[in-house]
């Protein structure tokens, strides 16, 4: 269940490349889970309350697609005041009410996931999920990767860069566990198959869910 810790969202309608509060961030931002996500607009205008990740009850979510006919969803969400018009915050609140019912998360995603394949919804359904502790990504229709490094901790460079500078003497590496939708390195990246559910837990231990399937590989 979502951990204690209040999560903190920084957004903007605005592209991020011209985001000057965006770049501050990140230079010297130090987190043990971070979600970051670009959007491109396809559902509702560009306001703060339809960008992406959307946060409730301890949990953070981003969403790459468009469902359609999410109006069905939005029918089992009676009582849920939604900020904005997106697709993606009802199906955020969607999964929320199916981990509640189920009591466990990856039972309530696979429950929310497996009530809109019986029900038709076709569109891209990839996210990502958190509850400050554990990576909950599922792939549905859009590309979606992963990649693992050791990286040296150092002030002012992201966890994808490969450069060392401003890295202390008595820095010891770091694993780190990256998601994205494109391999953004030349790193070895992993790609997700299509209908799987992968879990990153608190202590970086990795699992792939094959959901069409029903196949799963750890490590």
């Amino acid at each position: 269940m979502p951990g204690e810790e209040r999560p903190i969202t920084v957004k903007a309608p605005g592209p991020a490349i011209g985001d000057e509060v965006f770049f501050n961030l990140i230079k010297g931002l130090i987190t043990r889970l971070i979600i970051v996500h670009l959007r491109e607009a396809k559902l509702g205008e560009k306001t703060i309350e339809n960008t992406h990740p959307f946060a409730a009850d301890g949990w953070v979510f981003a969403h790459n697609g468009t469902i359609e006919r999410y109006q069905e969803m939005e029918k089992e969400l009676p009582g849920v005041t939604f900020k904005g018009q997106t697709d993606s915050e009802r199906y955020f609140h969607f999964a929320l009410k199916h981990i509640r019912e189920k009591g466990g998360v990856r039972e309530g995603i696979i429950s929310a996931i497996d009530w809109i394949k019986a029900h038709g919804l076709e569109g891209g359904r990839n996210f990502l999920m958190s509850d400050g502790r554990s990576l909950y990504a599922y792939r549905c229709g859009r590309d979606l990767h992963y990649t693992v490094r050791e990286v040296l901790p150092c002030e002012g460079v992201d966890v994808l860069s490969i450069d060392e500078g401003g890295t202390r003497p008595d820095s010891k590496p770091v694993r780190v566990v990256v998601v994205a939708s494109e391999t953004l390195t030349d790193d070895n990246w992993v790609e997700l198959p299509e209908d799987s559910l992968l879990i990153v837990d608190e202590h970086l231990r990795i699992s792939v869910e094959c959901l069409s399937r029903a196949e799963s590989q750890c490590c």
